[in-house]
């Protein structure tokens, strides 16, 4: 078997089988294991499954090759295409491929019997592992890791893309940079995160609560009674005032003290001072909404 592994290694680990070594490999007495594949993967056969199969068989095959680069240690792989074992096909009476066989020893202390274990091909989600699975149930002794080959294109097109990304950034860095370093863009970017996030979003998120809910009375429940619950209505809802309430704060603060006529400053005051009101206002309705003991109310908006 380990001349043959070498001299008719089809690839790293797998023996390639024809009709001449076909009834050697396999004939009793064995003691060894031997798992065969017996497959139609010429492009003429039209067997989508053979090859659909043949790189997994293939991948633990050469992962047990790996850590057995000498010899099989008592299990071996081969591959017999139908191109190669007409004969043995048709000695075996198979109509169909691939099919999945497992020879196990028939002397020594793990003897088994004398014909082979067959693997069920099924669609399953991890092909390899369920070939190690088969092996392992049949095989004492055995335990197979599967060494996925690296695939570098992945690697290589990352690395292409991330020096494209530089080189691009190097050009349009003198347009951008303004938007970078302005300070009212950060705090743009900054306010809409808390506002989204203290408004109850990343709530609505998790819980996936409904956007709005039907009442007892067949209409529309915009807010949710209660503080276990909120509505995504009044997610956006509690976000739009506090919008507004942040806005007015910070024009009060930074906007209006740079008026400089008295008159229309006094006018922005009170106008940006009345919208906080209402806004406050709805926003004490709402709480009042969701807590019906609540005490407190600010006009005009309490009923």
């Amino acid at each position: 078997m380990q001349k043959l592994l070498k001299e008719s290694s089809l690839r790293p680990g797998v023996i390639k089988l024809t009709d001449n070594n076909f009834d050697s490999v396999v004939s009793a007495p064995r003691d060894y294991s031997v798992v065969v594949l017996l497959t139609a993967e010429a492009p003429q056969m039209g067997c989508h499954l053979c090859r659909e199969f043949g790189p997994d068989f293939n991948l633990v095959a050469q992962s047990w090759h790996r850590e057995h680069p000498k010899g099989g240690d008592g299990l071996y792989f081969g591959i017999l295409d139908f191109t190669d074992g007409q004969k043995t096909f048709q000695k075996l009476q198979l109509k169909t491929a691939p099919n999945l066989w497992l020879y196990s020893p028939t002397t020594g202390d793990n003897a088994g019997p004398v014909q082979p274990f067959s693997y069920e091909i099924v669609g399953v989600p991890d092909v390899p592992g369920s070939i190690i699975r088969f092996i392992e149930s049949h095989v004492s002794g055995v335990h197979i890791t599967v060494y996925r080959p690296r695939d570098y294109s992945k690697v290589i097109v990352t690395v292409l893309f991330i020096l494209a990304a530089v080189g691009s950034l190097k050009y349009i860095y003198p347009f951008i940079r303004p938007v970078i370093e302005s300070r009212a863009v950060w705090a743009g970017i900054s306010l809409v995160l808390i506002l989204m996030f203290s408004s109850g979003h990343m709530f609505n998120n998790i819980r996936h609560t409904p956007y709005v809910a039907g009442n007892r009375e067949g209409g529309v429940q915009y807010v949710a009674p209660g503080f276990s619950n909120q509505y995504g209505f009044e997610t956006q809802a509690i976000a739009v005032l506090y919008a507004f309430l942040a806005f007015g704060a910070i024009s009060l603060a930074t906007k209006t003290p740079r008026i400089p006529y008295r008159t229309r400053q006094t006018m922005a005051i009170g106008t940006w001072c009345t919208m906080i009101l209402c806004m406050f206002s709805l926003l004490l309705f709402i709480f009042r909404l969701k807590n019906r003991g609540y005490p407190f109310s600010l006009p005009p908006m309490t009923k």
